[in-house]
Protein backbone atom coordinates (compact mmCIF):
# COMPACT_ATOMS: atom_id res chain seq x y z
CA UNK A 1 0.00 0.00 0.00
CA UNK A 2 1.34 3.42 -0.91
CA UNK A 3 2.07 6.08 1.68
CA UNK A 4 -0.66 8.28 0.19
CA UNK A 5 -3.28 5.54 0.62
CA UNK A 6 -2.11 4.83 4.15
CA UNK A 7 -2.26 8.51 5.10
CA UNK A 8 -5.74 8.84 3.61
CA UNK A 9 -6.92 5.76 5.49
CA UNK A 10 -5.43 7.07 8.75
CA UNK A 11 -7.08 10.46 8.22
CA UNK A 12 -10.40 8.74 7.58
CA UNK A 13 -10.04 6.74 10.79
CA UNK A 14 -9.21 9.87 12.79
CA UNK A 15 -12.18 11.74 11.32
CA UNK A 16 -14.57 8.86 12.08
CA UNK A 17 -13.25 8.63 15.64
CA UNK A 18 -13.61 12.38 16.11
CA UNK A 19 -17.11 12.39 14.70
CA UNK A 20 -17.98 9.45 16.95
CA UNK A 21 -16.81 11.37 20.00
CA UNK A 22 -18.95 14.36 19.05
CA UNK A 23 -21.98 12.08 18.66
CA UNK A 24 -21.17 10.34 21.96
CA UNK A 25 -21.03 13.71 23.72
CA UNK A 26 -24.30 14.81 22.12
CA UNK A 27 -25.91 11.53 23.17
CA UNK A 28 -24.63 11.91 26.73
CA UNK A 29 -25.86 15.50 26.94
CA UNK A 30 -29.29 14.54 25.61
CA UNK A 31 -29.56 11.57 27.96
CA UNK A 32 -28.57 13.67 30.98
CA UNK A 33 -30.99 16.44 30.08
CA UNK A 34 -33.86 14.01 29.57
CA UNK A 35 -33.08 12.11 32.76
CA UNK A 36 -32.94 15.34 34.76
CA UNK A 37 -36.28 16.48 33.35
CA UNK A 38 -37.97 13.19 34.28
CA UNK A 39 -36.52 13.01 37.78
CA UNK A 40 -37.23 16.72 38.38
CA UNK A 41 -40.93 16.27 37.63
CA UNK A 42 -41.17 13.65 40.37
CA UNK A 43 -38.91 15.60 42.74
CA UNK A 44 -41.02 18.73 42.38
CA UNK A 45 -44.21 16.82 43.18
CA UNK A 46 -42.54 15.20 46.21
CA UNK A 47 -41.14 18.55 47.36
CA UNK A 48 -44.60 20.11 47.17
CA UNK A 49 -46.03 17.48 49.49
CA UNK A 50 -43.07 17.70 51.86
CA UNK A 51 -43.43 21.50 51.98
CA UNK A 52 -47.02 21.03 53.09
CA UNK A 53 -45.83 18.82 55.96
CA UNK A 54 -43.09 21.30 56.92
CA UNK A 55 -45.62 24.12 57.04
CA UNK A 56 -47.49 22.23 59.74
CA UNK A 57 -50.32 20.88 57.61
CA UNK A 58 -51.27 17.24 57.66
CA UNK A 59 -51.44 15.17 54.52
CA UNK A 60 -54.68 13.42 53.72
CA UNK A 61 -54.61 9.65 53.37
CA UNK A 62 -54.66 10.11 49.59
CA UNK A 63 -51.74 12.56 49.72
CA UNK A 64 -49.76 10.21 51.97
CA UNK A 65 -50.27 7.37 49.51
CA UNK A 66 -49.29 9.68 46.65
CA UNK A 67 -46.11 10.79 48.44
CA UNK A 68 -45.17 7.18 49.07
CA UNK A 69 -45.77 6.15 45.46
CA UNK A 70 -43.97 9.18 44.02
CA UNK A 71 -40.96 8.41 46.22
CA UNK A 72 -40.96 4.79 45.01
CA UNK A 73 -41.31 5.85 41.36
CA UNK A 74 -38.45 8.33 41.69
CA UNK A 75 -36.17 5.65 43.15
CA UNK A 76 -37.18 3.17 40.42
CA UNK A 77 -36.61 5.75 37.69
CA UNK A 78 -33.20 6.74 39.05
CA UNK A 79 -32.16 3.10 39.25
CA UNK A 80 -33.40 2.38 35.73
CA UNK A 81 -31.60 5.42 34.32
CA UNK A 82 -28.41 4.52 36.17
CA UNK A 83 -28.55 0.90 34.97
CA UNK A 84 -29.14 2.01 31.39
CA UNK A 85 -26.24 4.46 31.51
CA UNK A 86 -23.88 1.87 32.97
CA UNK A 87 -24.91 -0.87 30.53
CA UNK A 88 -22.81 -1.87 27.57
CA UNK A 89 -23.85 -0.31 24.27
CA UNK A 90 -25.61 -2.68 21.91
CA UNK A 91 -25.05 -0.66 18.74
CA UNK A 92 -22.85 -1.88 15.94
CA UNK A 93 -19.42 -0.41 16.62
Amino acid sequence: MSIGNRVMRELGDVMRTGAGRVLDNEYADGFNTSANICVSVLSNAIDGLLAKIKSGDYLSAQEQALLSRLTELKAEMEEGLRNFWESEPTGGQ
